[in-house]
């Protein structure tokens, strides 16, 4: 995965989250981007975090929209009326991270509205919705849950794909030297799995001895994969953004470490058996 970056012709709009409020900008590829700005923290580890969540899901075959490093001139910030104080031109001496925009999405609540078996059979990709639940556990990701699926949904086939976004927040929202690789971190409240979608999934797939084993050798396939190639992509982020070399082992040290990663996979296997 190559991480480029453009410049951005114009901004749209502020998206007003509880969150980065992110802006809905034009790039320079003339696509729509929503660009985010870590308020001019260093480093900027919502913005890394964001960055190395797309990386990961590309190496577990889970597709997210596609993501740009973007570059927005404070100029362009300056003459933006009605922006938040999430805004404030010092900010965009960072690049920023965006995510480009996908268009007539659903929210995930709007489908589950209808009968469960129906809306089961609209999701294109379900077995997505456990291994994501088993990634989110695997980088500690504070901010998927029931109340905040952090999930969208795109028409695909006649169905509709369940893409995740919005990854500001793994590691538990913690500089990489604090993280700790001799325990895994699960709230038991705010998990997908208990979520309206995560029962959808669980009830209409079942979880055999056999299904058990072939998610086990998906996930540590997937953690090789992401193993492999870290070192490169990292060095890719880092010459975007500030982090120093410590933390970066800190976090490779966290992400595959054997151990842990076996009471990640028993976890979700507890989970998914609840």
């Amino acid at each position: 995965m190559n991480l480029d970056s453009l410049h951005t012709n114009s901004i749209l709009k502020e998206l007003p989250t509880e969150g980065h409020s992110p802006l809905l900008v034009l790039g320079s590829d003339f696509k729509m981007y929503v660009a985010k700005n870590d308020k001019g923290k260093q480093p900027p580890y919502s913005l890394i975090n964001e960055c190395l969540g797309s990386y990961f899901f590309n190496h577990w075959d889970i597709v997210t929209p596609s993501v740009k490093i973007i570059e927005i001139a404070k100029e362009l910030v300056d003459n933006q009326d009605g922006l938040s104080n999430n805004h404030r031109t010092h900010y965009y001496d960072t690049p920023c991270f965006g995510s480009k925009f996908v268009d007539n999405a659903i929210d995930v609540n709007a489908l589950l509205v209808t009968d469960k078996k129906k809306a089961f059979n609209k999701l294109h990709n379900p077995l997505d919705v456990f291994h994501i639940t088993l990634f989110d556990t695997w980088v500690e990701n504070d901010d998927r849950k029931p109340t905040n699926y952090n999930l969208i949904l795109e028409s695909a086939e006649k169905k509709f794909k369940v893409i995740p976004i919005d990854n500001a927040f793994i590691f538990s929202t913690m500089s990489y030297s604090d993280l700790n690789p001799e325990f895994v971190s699960v709230s038991v409240n705010d998990h997908l799995l208990v979520s309206d979608l995560g029962y959808l999934v669980k009830k209409n797939i079942a979880v055999t001895n056999n299904f058990i084993n072939k998610e086990r050798e998906y996930f540590y396939l997937c953690i090789e994969r992401c193993r492999q190639n870290f070192d490169a992509f990292m060095a890719q982020v880092t010459g975007f953004y500030n982090v120093d070399s410590n933390s970066v082992v800190s976090l490779k040290e966290f992400l595959f470490n054997e151990e842990r990663n076996n009471k990640v996979f028993e976890e979700y296997v507890y989970r998914l058996r609840q």
